[in-house]
């Protein structure tokens, strides 16, 4: 995912409770994400240099603790090896502007920061998360004296989404960065819609539209869109449009091996999505038609129908005549 799609997600503030939830269960459970507010990442310092984070929102904690400060960057290059320096900095340009402004309150009730770094980089997280251990090895008098932040991490390729709570929204980021297949974004897409409320629209559109990015880099080249995608819907019915199409020049490149197990997966999306649309019963149908079905024009075909069709009895017939060619 790019920078600005991720600036996008997370100014939402289910995006970050979500994401807190997420990484840091116990500190989330002591806070209220009612009061979730939106603090300007662009920093000035004392000389007058400039410089920008990714997102910052404060949260009051539950009781009468100190709040938090939750400061997100999103990073995918070689610089996370200077990551923690870096959120180090952010952190004293945020408290010294806080203080400029007289919103950082007397000593002994600032808030508190908790940095965060969502990092989708190919080469693994090698850097230490605790800025300490980033200094030379020292005796235990010494210690103390060494600045210390602990950042909180979610590696997009390598964490596991099965580890975060089912509904969690982080659970469905991590689960497109590590989609590899259109099967993998349907199966993510046909989640996330049961997570997200109707009157989430404008983040609905932001994951709808970010569907489409990920959809165009997996298309097989020479193909166009065959929908409009403006919502979640329309992403995940392009997405169910394209499989068969998508499997044939696969298996043309020579991708042979997963076969069997690719046409399975391609027939389990087509019938949860029939049963999604049209209820259980369109679902077995779509399963027993299926059952023998090979070729993935035909499963494209079926992914169209369940697509156009504005009735499960429309869809049978069609079924039927599948059947019967």
């Amino acid at each position: 995912m790019s920078d600005p799609v991720y600036r996008k997600l997370y100014s939402f503030p289910r995006m970050v409770a979500d994401l807190l939830r997420a990484v840091a269960p116990e500190i989330a459970r002591r806070l209220d994400f009612t009061t979730l507010e939106d603090v300007s990442a662009q920093y000035v310092g004392d000389r007058n240099q400039q410089r920008r984070g990714d997102k910052v929102w404060r949260v009051a904690p539950r009781d009468r603790a100190a709040d938090v400060l939750a400061l997100l960057e999103f990073q995918s290059d070689k610089a996370a090896g200077v990551m923690p320096l870096r959120m180090l900095e952010y952190t004293t340009l945020l408290l010294t502007d806080l203080n400029r402004k007289g919103e950082l309150g007397s000593p002994g009730t600032w808030p508190v920061p908790l940095p965060v770094v969502l990092y989708n980089g190919a080469p693994a997280w090698t850097v230490p998360v605790e800025m300490r251990d980033l200094f030379a090895p020292v005796d235990a008098a010494l210690l103390p004296h060494a600045p210390s932040q602990r950042l909180l991490l979610v590696d997009g390729l390598r964490t596991s989404a099965d580890d975060m709570p089912v509904g969690n929204l982080t659970r469905a980021v991590v689960g497109f960065e590590q989609s590899r297949s259109p099967a993998d974004l349907v199966r993510v897409a046909e989640a996330l819609q049961g997570w997200l409320d109707k009157g989430e629209v404008e983040l609905r559109r932001v994951f709808a539209d970010w569907i489409g990015e990920m959809e165009a880099r997996m298309r097989p080249p020479g193909t166009a869109p065959r929908r409009a995608i403006r919502t979640l819907e329309d992403a995940s019915m392009s997405l169910v449009e394209r499989i068969g199409e998508w499997h044939k020049p696969w298996l043309e490149q020579g991708r042979e091996e997963g076969r069997e197990e690719g046409l399975a997966s391609e027939r389990a999306l087509l019938v949860r999505q029939a049963s999604s649309r049209f209820g259980g019963p369109a679902g077995e149908q779509v399963a027993t038609a299926l059952a023998e079905v090979s070729d993935p024009d035909r499963l494209a075909e079926v992914g169209e129908w369940i697509v156009t069709c504005a009735t499960g009895e429309e869809l049978q017939a069609h079924l039927a005549d599948l059947n019967g060619s």
